[in-house]
């Protein structure tokens, strides 16, 4: 099993805790995310860490203005020979076959990652990989892993985006009432009770569950069943906090046969949280009388 680390501190330093691959967001090509690269950083840190495994976030909705820049970067980035580029926009499809393009693509639509049918239909399209709901239970992610064709990464370690909308929320808020913004805010969503953080930057707004998705409760059926990729992503996450995350995942996948799985969960549980978003939480869509 391998871990992608979508990181915010130097590169060096997760790769001394025996990290390799990394996902690394694109700037003012990437949503959701609260750090991001140029693509000169980008080349810098493949140049300067020749062993490494490099994705690419561009999980942002392409305005017709924007494709030909997007046809440069595909062209800069195949020429990097990266793992592949995270896309929310089917466009990125068409223009790596229209170029000829032999870069790894990964079907990262958030809540549209739902099922191995979908994720064989992108596969037939030229998908390599498919970054999986994080609504779905782990039985539909198991579903997924032995009967897509697509690879399937899961994103286990994170602070849950929740939402993203490209509207100016934050900003019209502090304007409405003649406030001095702020970058950050916490608020309490009312019918659930779930503390969420907001964060606003050039492209929108995210809205983030403020608390650690732990995936500690299905690592091992995901072991079991096969699964390559792994997604940990630090932002919003206290860095001391996450290389202790890091540092127990590689543990466990080290040790998966010889410790008790059950008393190990238990001291998980202690240290980051009884989050266990949807993997045990089938969504169901009633229609309202």
């Amino acid at each position: 099993m391998n871990i992608i680390v979508k990181p915010i501190k130097e590169i060096k330093e997760y790769i001394e805790h025996g990290i390799n691959t990394f996902l690394l967001p694109l700037e003012d090509y990437s949503v959701e995310y609260d750090t991001f690269y140029s693509l000169d950083e980008i080349k810098e840190i493949i140049k300067n860490n020749p062993s490494i495994n490099v994705f690419v976030n561009m999980n942002k909705n392409i305005m017709n203005e924007e494709i030909e820049s997007v046809k440069e970067i595909m062209k800069e980035l195949n020429s990097l020979n990266i793992s592949g580029i995270f896309f929310y926009d089917s466009a990125l499809i068409k223009i790596k076959e229209d170029l000829g393009l032999n870069i790894n693509l990964v079907w990262a639509q958030t809540h549209m990652v739902a099922n191995y049918n979908s994720c064989n239909y992108y596969y037939d399209k030229g998908v390599k990989y498919a970054l999986l709901s994080k609504e779905i239970t782990k039985d539909e992610i198991i579903e997924i892993i032995n009967k897509s064709k697509i690879t399937a990464i899961v994103e286990l370690f994170t602070k849950p985006s929740i939402a993203f909308s490209k509207r100016k929320l934050v900003s019209h808020y502090f304007e409405n009432y003649d406030m001095t913004k702020k970058e950050v805010l916490s608020v309490n969503e009312k019918i659930s009770n779930t503390n969420l953080i907001v964060k606003e930057n050039n492209d929108g707004v995210v809205f983030k569950k403020n608390s650690i998705l732990n995936g500690f409760y299905i690592l091992g059926d995901l072991i079991v069943n096969g699964l390559e990729y792994i997604l940990v992503n630090e932002d919003f996450i206290e860095h001391d906090i996450f290389m202790k995350i890091i540092d127990n995942i590689n543990y466990y996948i080290s040790n998966y046969n010889n410790i008790d799985k059950n008393k190990f969960l238990e001291e998980q549980i202690k240290l980051f949280g009884e989050d266990s978003g949807f993997f045990f939480k089938k969504t169901i869509y009633r229609v309202k009388k």
